[in-house]
């Protein structure tokens, strides 16, 4: 993945994602957690906690934040070759 050193570039409240933009690959709890149907399975994540998966799908999550990288670094840039 493009993650380097557990280091994220992007960050975004879970219930509004930009997956045209971004490529998430972590779930954040936040201070006070939340419920989301990620990749279509239920989850509740705790406060303070996280999830390392690649969200390709998300509804509900208010509370949480995703976490990951522009598309062009994930995917690579279409400028190059």
């Amino acid at each position: 993945m493009a993650n380097i050193n557990d280091i994220h570039s992007i960050i975004v409240p879970a219930d509004a994602p930009v997956f045209t933009a971004h490529t998430y690959t972590m779930v954040y709890g936040g201070s006070a957690g939340c419920t989301a149907t990620i990749n279509d399975i239920p989850v509740e994540i705790g406060q303070g906690s996280n999830i390392n998966i690649w969200v390709r799908k998300i509804t509900g999550g208010s509370g949480c934040f995703l976490l990951g990288e522009n598309n062009d670094v994930f995917q690579g840039s279409p400028d190059l070759g």
